[in-house]
């Protein structure tokens, strides 16, 4: 078909998948004699490919979740006695990038989420139930934020669907329900009263949460790949490579496809704090310029007793 039409220029954006496509399409010009140049563009929110700083996309999520983060704390804040316990379940099947950003939702020290757990940790039923039992006991209430691709100590999925028909096209098992099975743990051993909230693809799409330092790196992203291009580059995937010092800047480098098709880029331990169970200031300092400006501004009242009469 592309010989056909004599399309020359192959620009596919999208995350690991996507730059194994761009990078068979190569190999396959090459081994057929035919000019194709083949340039990947990254786009994932899932933030899991190598070679690059970041990915766009991935702004956009954390400062979705940033927001949604915080707002799920004054929710129960506001109605802890009848929902003592609030579980929110983000995206992620094999990397914790995007439950971390939620952890950039705390302003202070008992903000929400109070725990974050992420896949590259294995899960730990006992120690997960202590951690919660702690923090109920110290505010009376708990948010805790969950990555859907949770995993246990044998590497096995705290769930995943059985079903033939919640499976890709790559043979991946379609995710979710671990919110609701931590829900039912946490009543049965603590009798703590719980809910989960799972926005699903809509924390990827929601334009009203987008990262203005996203969306500018995003067009600057498509504009190399298409210089790339033309230029007669091939094989290679656009990099955005962080420059260093106290303001953030950054440029736009080239990654080569074999080193980032089909493999990943895990969330780093030294993101997480010691005990495992929430961001470290090394995350922070990393996801908070991809997120954009300032969250919008909320206030908490002064407890002000009144005197009695």
């Amino acid at each position: 078909m592309l010989k056909k039409y004599e399309v020359r220029y192959f620009l596919i954006a999208g995350g690991n998948d996507s730059m194994d496509t761009a990078l068979q399409m190569h190999k396959l010009a090459r081994s057929s004699g035919y000019e194709l140049f083949s340039v990947g563009v990254p786009k994932t929110v899932d933030n899991d490919l190598r070679v690059t700083d970041h990915c766009p996309g991935y702004g956009s999520v954390a400062r979705y979740w940033a927001i949604s983060g915080r707002d799920a704390g004054r929710d129960t804040d506001a109605i802890y006695h009848p929902d003592t316990v609030k579980i929110l379940e983000t995206m992620g099947r094999d990397t914790g990038w995007i439950t971390a950003a939620a952890g950039l939702a705390c302003e202070a020290g008992d903000d929400a989420p109070q725990l974050v757990y992420v896949p590259e940790i294995p899960f730990d039923q006992e120690q997960f139930l202590g951690d919660v039992d702690r923090v109920y006991r110290k505010l009376g209430r708990v948010v805790i934020a969950v990555c859907e691709g949770l995993k246990d100590k044998s590497g096995e999925f705290v769930t995943a669907s059985g079903r033939k028909t919640d499976t890709d096209s790559f043979g991946h098992k379609q995710l979710g329900g671990v919110g609701d099975v931590l829900c039912d743990l946490i009543a049965e051993k603590l009798g703590l009263k719980s809910r989960f909230d799972k926005p699903g693809t809509i924390q990827r799409m929601a334009m009203v949460c987008a990262s203005e330092v996203d969306r500018e790196e995003a067009y600057q992203v498509g504009k190399q790949a298409v210089r790339l291009a033309l230029a007669g580059r091939s094989g290679v995937m656009v990099t955005i490579e962080r420059q260093p010092g106290a303001e953030y800047r950054v440029a736009y480098g080239t990654g080569d496809l074999t080193e980032i098709a089909n493999l990943r880029k895990d969330l780093p331990r030294e993101f997480m704090n010691a005990a495992g169970n929430h961001v470290s200031q090394a995350f922070l300092d990393y996801a908070r310029p991809l997120a954009g400006g300032p969250l919008p501004p909320y206030v908490r009242l002064k407890k002000v007793a009144v005197p009695k009469r």
